[in-house]
């Protein structure tokens, strides 16, 4: 079949640019069709975007509220220690604090500290590979407490020996001491565990050549021995922490005298959490006045301007600053009661004198309302959380897969494809116009065609004609 070049064609009758026209009119029916259509998907992208701005900043928020949410989190001490010093002025003992400590004083004095029992064979051998008792067998017999067990040496050399006492797992470690001594450098050790209970013996059954005697006793195990707040105490080690509650004690030697340890409540590392959770919201406050103000000029400027959704995210989290805490005391209840307040303007300030004051004189409830005195709370289940907890499950709730943002932001992408769907069949359709103004305007230049050529040849008829006017 013959095909026409309609392109070709157009223009060939007529002092119009039909094909320019054609275009001209298809181009004017899209235009105000397709703008709509890139506004929207732009408006929803923008959205996504402000979206993604606020999970960032709740889930700041949620950390910070973190630092709350333990009552360990309130548990700051300064720890200090005087008079802790040997006879030859060196450190005695050093301390470290745990979660669980109180505040006040300790006296603690250091009698003695633990120590382990040692011997030393005594003679010293040529090498590590001398043969004892004439390269036969030994059995050694190692006596700790009243129990006694006996270890058999097959490789009757001090290697050997060493080698046999480690591999029975007697809690006594083994090794070779080179003296360095001309003659025979090479000695046996054994030492032993810390403590009176952990005292040993060790005797052998060699009897000819070369033999073994460990009968240099080196160092006795026994106790460490404190006095703490008058009260004898021994330990079977020297890293104690059972004696003072939620102190760890390491002792290195005994204290010339009594010393003093001080445990005093630091409030500077709460107040520096609670001052940093009302930064973290009013940082969180200029983000979302950003994106409501529908003259802001910044990126993302008043994107949710009028959104309902948004106000309810919004509102949700000022809530968790202004609901009574799940787990008020009879001092206080809300972060009002703590100076923790609303300006005018939507943001938080805080009185510093009444926080101070909570902090010093109800530090107990402060604890309570934040963390609900516990500590690892978990999220799942309806117990009591405080301020701190219930905000932290809320800000979950809100971000999670099945929460309000993500089904926000899921609904918009589903808008986007909806909206590039639409501009895919406006292509369609703007293309089918076009095939169709295209073969009208054909169809007119085709007939305007034959109307000249009819034109032509009427004029050439008549003009051909014998008798006209002309020739009279």
């Amino acid at each position: 079949m013959a095909t026409v070049d309609f392109l070709g064609a157009l223009g060939a009758g007529s002092d119009i640019d039909s094909k320019s026209l054609v275009e001209s009119l298809v181009a004017a029916e899209r235009a105000p069709k397709e703008a709509a259509l890139n506004a929207k998907v732009d408006k929803a992208d923008l959205k996504i975007s402000a979206y993604g701005q606020v999970l960032s900043s709740l889930s700041s928020l949620s950390t910070t509220f973190s630092g709350l949410n333990d009552a360990d989190d309130f548990n700051d001490y300064t720890l200090n220690v005087s008079g802790a010093l040997t006879s030859a002025g060196s450190t005695a003992y050093s301390v470290s604090g745990t979660a669980d400590v109180t505040a006040g004083l300790t006296e603690l004095g250091v009698t003695s500290v633990a120590t382990k029992d040692r011997w030393v064979s005594d003679r010293g051998y040529a090498a590590t590979t001398t043969s004892i008792n004439g390269g036969s067998t030994i059995t050694l017999g190692i006596t700790i407490g009243s129990t006694t067990t006996n270890v058999t040496v097959a490789t009757a050399t001090p290697q050997g020996i060493v080698d046999a006492v480690n591999a029975a797992n007697l809690g006594i470690d083994a090794s070779l001491v080179n003296t360095g001594a001309s003659s025979d450098p090479y000695k046996i050790l054994f030492e032993g565990q810390l403590g009176a209970a952990n005292a040993f013996t060790v005797t052998d059954d060699a009897t000819s050549g070369t033999v073994l005697n460990m009968t240099s006793r080196l160092s006795t195990a026994s106790n460490a021995e404190l006095v703490v707040n008058g009260v004898a105490v021994e330990r079977s080690t020297n890293t104690i922490n059972d004696v003072v509650t939620g102190m760890t004690l390491s002792l290195a030697g005994a204290t010339a005298s009594t010393s003093v340890i001080s445990v005093a409540r630091d409030l500077t590392g709460a107040e520096s959490r609670i001052r940093a959770l009302v930064d973290a919201y009013n940082v969180m406050e200029a983000s979302f006045d950003n994106l409501t103000d529908p003259e802001s000029t910044a990126e993302l400027g008043g994107i949710f301007s009028g959104d309902t959704s948004f106000r309810v995210i919004r509102d949700r989290v000022k809530s968790l600053f202004l609901d009574q805490s799940s787990t008020a005391t009879s001092n206080l209840s809300y972060l009002n009661d703590i100076g923790i307040t609303f300006t005018r303007s939507g943001t938080l300030e805080i009185d510093d004198d009444r926080l101070t004051a909570a902090l010093n004189n109800n530090f107990a409830d402060v604890v309570s309302i934040f963390s609900a005195d516990t500590n690892n709370q978990t999220n799942f289940g309806e117990a009591n959380r405080g301020i701190a907890g219930d905000a932290i499950v809320t800000l979950n709730d809100m971000m999670a897969q099945d929460g309000t943002i993500v089904t926000q932001t899921t609904a918009l992408s589903n808008r986007v494809d909806e909206y590039r769907d639409d501009l895919a069949d406006l292509d369609r359709r703007m293309t089918q116009i076009y095939n169709r103004y295209l073969g009208q305007f054909t169809a007119m230049e085709t007939a305007i065609d034959e109307m000249n050529s009819l034109r032509d040849y009427l004029k050439n008829q008549l003009e051909s004609l014998p008798l006209t006017n002309k020739n009279k």
